[in-house]
């Protein structure tokens, strides 16, 4: 299967020559060079874990709760690329907002806790997969189309659990959220922020469920580590107590995950199984590297096959 580059450096993490800086987000304490040490071990074991291989090619014999049962053998192509778009939409849109107009001091300090948030989800989702090989859903198709394309996949096609995509996008949009609240912005821009970044979290992960990548319970508990690591990567800065949402920000939270989980749901794909949604290409056996960034500091790089 033909490598192609899907995504390219997601984030770049320039971290300045003092090790101390002065306060740039209220509360919180920031050394860069322990950040960016500790993003840079992230992303240098996470690629380590991809040398684990895989053993593992037989179909289980049960799944791990009896709702997982329901979804064995969806495929969906089509699915797999809205949720890929929706990923690259969750890991875009906090960068964006955190870093304004210009890159300043505090912004760099946001950025740098952004990227190591990330790096720490992709290490333990990536690990998670490894060590677990999960046959994906659509290997217990017997679809001609479905069973072809499982073959093609190679080993991505045994990383079902647990979900990276979840896991990433959840905790992309959790630490974009705390760090703009932290920062003292309006209460309309963090609530829109929690809002918005977990509607488009909590569809990735549905639409992964659709395309036959991953099992329900993959995708919960994906979304529940990314969520834990997105808070935690900023809280363990804070100096006394952790910014907390407010009850807007929790209540449009809530509504996004709900409206997510809704829109991505009724989303018409055209046939799961049909000739013509399996012609698309999709984004299989997604991995992470490291990429040097002028100015002393990393990115990270998204690749894929297609």
């Amino acid at each position: 299967m033909r490598r192609a580059l899907v995504a390219v450096l997601i984030v770049g993490l320039v971290t300045p020559a003092a090790a101390e800086a002065p306060v740039s987000i209220p509360g919180h304490a920031i050394d860069r060079r322990v950040t960016g040490g500790i993003s840079g071990v992230a992303v240098g074991l996470g690629l380590v874990s991809q040398l684990i291989p895989i053993r593992a090619r037989e179909p289980w014999n049960s799944e791990l709760v009896e709702i997982d049962e329901g979804v064995r053998d969806n495929f969906s192509p089509r699915a797999m690329h809205v949720a890929d778009a929706m990923l690259g939409l969750s890991l875009g849109a906090p960068a964006i907002y955190l870093m304004g107009s210009s890159i300043d001091d505090s912004d760099g300090d946001k950025l740098l806790l952004y990227g190591q948030s990330i790096a720490i989800n992709a290490l333990l989702a990536g690990t998670a997969k490894r060590l677990v090989q999960r046959p994906r859903p659509y290997t217990y198709s017997r679809d001609p189309v479905a069973m072809k394309f499982a073959k093609a996949a190679g080993d991505d096609a045994y990383l079902s659990f647990y979900s990276g995509h979840a896991a990433l996008s959840f905790g992309a949009a959790v630490t974009g959220a705390y760090l703009l609240g932290a920062s003292g912005e309006s209460e309309t821009a963090t609530s829109v922020a929690w809002g918005a970044g977990l509607a488009v979290a909590a569809a990735t992960a549905t639409m992964q469920v659709r395309a036959g990548k991953h099992f329900p319970s993959d995708v919960l508990i994906g979304s529940a580590v990314g969520i834990a690591v997105g808070y935690l990567v900023p809280a363990l800065h804070a100096d006394d107590k952790p910014y907390a949402p407010s009850g807007q920000d929790v209540a449009a939270a809530a509504t996004g995950i709900v409206g997510g989980i809704l829109l991505s749901s009724l989303l018409p794909l055209g046939g799961r199984k049909s000739e013509i949604d399996a012609k698309a290409p999709a984004v299989t056996g997604l991995g992470f590297s490291p990429m040097a960034v002028q100015g002393g500091g990393f990115g990270l790089s998204i690749t894929g096959g297609m």
